[in-house]
């Protein structure tokens, strides 16, 4: 069979099929347990405790992102898609700058909003145990490494490059905002959202994943350690507040700029019915699980 582009309507199917597959999975290992906790006259709500700890988090994580794989390598297959090639050690080690620099960019002004959003009486996804030394470095694996590698693999390998012949800044700014979307937390929003539109510009200069992931791992890190280690900069002064604007401001207008920039000269292909169609049952999608997770919260 001849090889194809990738189409709207694979970013669709891909994004649909990894997120209500994964979901499903999860669903099915907690009923596994649940029998598993039956048939051992173990306490049933054992289950839900063992699933609050890291090694419960990691078998949860590794179903989920085992599935969203499978979903990029079957979708992917057959299709003229190439997305990995030799990276410059140069370029990885300003990459990981770049995501260094973001991280602290946008730090202030996502602690801001956390504020913010406590008090309207929301609450904030947080990691389900305590971040005890054998508890992070376990966590490194299912919050840091997983996320890094799966996620890429679907958001900027399959979705954004599916959405890539019809326009930049469509496909930029669509694929992230299907990212944020993907997080499922209201509290997790805006950062996803800026991550992701960087992520996709990187991707749609580099057409090389292997740099997405570096940034992206770089990023998982960050934000693993700050926990582990209890740093938190969240602070209610106008002054902290009006700093935190402009560096968000700022990281927003570096990236949109990148973004804008000779998207002028390329030629876009045009949606066909079919491909709407199926991007429109997407975004449907999107919008009840948002509404979800802000009624969940």
């Amino acid at each position: 069979m001849e090889s194809k582009k990738l189409t709207i309507k694979d970013s669709s199917i891909a994004f649909l099929s990894a997120f209500l597959l994964s979901q499903l999975a999860i669903v099915i290992v907690t009923i596994i347990a649940i029998f598993i906790c039956s048939i051992a006259n173990i306490d049933s709500s054992s289950y839900q405790t063992f699933f609050n700890t890291s090694y419960g988090y990691l078998i949860l994580a590794a179903t989920m992102y085992l599935v969203i794989t499978l979903t990029f390598f079957v979708i992917n297959k057959k299709k003229d898609n190439p997305i990995i090639s030799k990276p410059s050690v140069k370029k990885i080690f300003i990459y990981i700058a770049i995501a260094i620099i973001s991280f602290f960019a946008l730090y202030p002004i996502i602690t801001t909003i956390d504020t913010w959003l406590v008090d309207l009486g929301i609450q904030l996804n947080t990691i389900p145990y305590e971040l005890t030394t054998p508890n992070y470095f376990i966590s490194l694996i299912s919050m840091v490494l997983l996320p890094a590698v799966c996620e890429e693999l679907l958001f900027r390998g399959l979705v954004f490059k599916g959405l890539k012949p019809y326009g930049k800044v469509f496909s930029i700014t669509i694929s992230a905002l299907i990212f944020s979307i993907y997080h499922m937390s209201i509290d997790q929003t805006i950062y996803p959202f800026l991550i992701g539109l960087l992520l996709s510009v990187i991707m749609y200069k580099e057409n090389n994943i292997l740099y997405c992931i570096a940034i992206h791992f770089t990023n998982n890190f960050l934000s693993l350690t700050f926990s582990y280690l209890k740093i938190n900069f969240s602070y209610a002064h106008w002054t902290y507040i009006l700093i935190a604007f402009i560096l968000f401001i700022a990281f927003l207008a570096i990236v949109l700029y990148f973004t804008i920039k000779g998207s002028k000269n390329i030629e876009k292909e045009k949606i066909s019915m079919e491909g709407k169609a199926y991007f429109y049952i997407c975004l449907v999608i999107m919008i009840i699980i948002y509404i979800l997770s802000i009624i969940q919260s």
